[in-house]
């Protein structure tokens, strides 16, 4: 087998060392590596059009003192619904997602000026005052669900698929990379990389679980074919289960090759970040950072949420996580571009916070 992308996943010691905006960008890892991996929410007609410029303050970071860096370095583009009805994992709408909405959110993926296209411009505008990364920024697309039992998914070669039928959704999976994969190279991108796809469902249902919920996804059964095929093409399996998520602990037997577990604390400060770290380093999990718009000052109650943010960084450093394993960043459709743009002190002094960690990250000096 190929040797596998495994988006930096090693077994590197953390190294928890604080580092400072920098006045020059500098190549810190191998094209196959990802440290730091934002979630772009991108497909729907309700999302943004994700132009070059929103994407620019997810590429470099200005500090306050006018030095500027790149900041993440990977970027996992997932959608849930089309925005007009239909869904591609269950619980979001009413109806599923077929292969035509399928093929629709190809287009969108992959529509000139926009999505990758603009992310890839956006790189080469910055280059022009950070010179070349020694890196090519690494891409991670989300996987439609195949659901199980839908019957009207559409046809392959001619043949009406029924995704009762394990073999016909493992089908559909394939006919979805494959076109990813076609398109991902005619696209002509000079900066950016594919690297892997994503599981959408958030938890991994086993047979020991209610016979509704195993019934659901067969997921012992569905996902390590799904890895399989993409090992054999040399991309990676990515997950992002919720905290305590059925199958959580046991990632390694799907076939995935890096899992971020989600604290949830962000909403739910219960979920003791202590405990959380310390459930990632038993299970040999990353985390995942996850912030929404409610973390601006001009939202009620958004100390609190600041406050929680600031946590997951102080945990990931406490636990050993940051500097040693890549770390995934949820922030709604588009917070970090709220707060890009506003002007209140409270927000640009957590903005620029937030950007220092990334940019310091230890991953990137090893």
């Amino acid at each position: 087998m190929k040797t596998l992308k495994t988006l930096g996943f090693s077994s590197l010691l953390a190294a928890c060392v604080a580092v400072g905006g920098g006045a020059t960008a500098q190549p810190y890892q191998k094209a196959d590596d990802v440290q730091d991996m934002a979630l772009i929410y991108q497909g729907g007609s309700h999302r943004l059009d994700w132009t070059a410029d929103e994407f620019r303050p997810y590429v470099v970071h200005r500090f306050a003192d006018g030095t500027k860096d790149w900041l993440f370095d990977g970027f996992l583009f997932l959608e849930f619904k089309n925005g007009s009805g239909r869904h591609y994992t269950v619980g979001y709408e009413k109806l599923n997602a077929r292969k035509g909405e399928w093929a629709w959110l190809l287009d969108r993926i992959f529509e000139e000026g926009k999505s990758l296209s603009a992310l890839d411009q956006c790189i080469t505008e910055e280059m022009a005052e950070l010179g070349k990364p020694g890196f090519k920024h690494q891409i991670v697309l989300g996987l439609p669900e195949a659901i199980r039992d839908q019957k009207d998914w559409g046809e392959l070669n001619g043949r009406r698929l029924d995704f009762a039928k394990a073999s016909d959704r493992i089908a559909a999976y394939k006919w979805y990379i494959d076109s990813v994969r076609e398109r991902f190279a005619a696209g002509g991108y000079e900066h950016v990389e594919l690297a892997g796809f994503y599981w959408l469902r958030e938890t991994a249902a086993q047979p020991e679980d209610t016979e509704y919920s195993y019934h659901l996804t067969r997921s012992d059964v569905l996902l390590p074919q799904i890895a399989d095929y993409l090992h054999g093409l040399n991309y990676s399996f990515i997950w992002i289960p919720y905290y305590d998520a059925r199958g959580y602990d046991d990632w390694r037997d799907f076939g995935f090759d890096q899992v971020y577990l989600q604290p949830n604390h962000y909403w739910k400060p219960e979920n003791d970040m202590d405990d959380v770290c310390r459930w990632i380093n038993r299970a040999g999990t990353s985390i995942e950072f996850e912030f929404e718009a409610s973390i601006l000052n001009a939202r009620e109650n958004s100390d609190a949420y600041r406050a929680r943010l600031r946590d997951y960084m102080r945990g990931a450093k406490q636990y050993g996580i940051y500097g040693s394993r890549p770390i995934a960043y949820y922030q709604g459709s588009n917070a970090l571009y709220d707060l890009w743009v506003s002007d209140d002190p409270v927000d640009r002094e957590l903005f620029h916070e937030f950007c220092r960690f990334v940019v310091g990250n230890p991953l990137r000096s090893k």
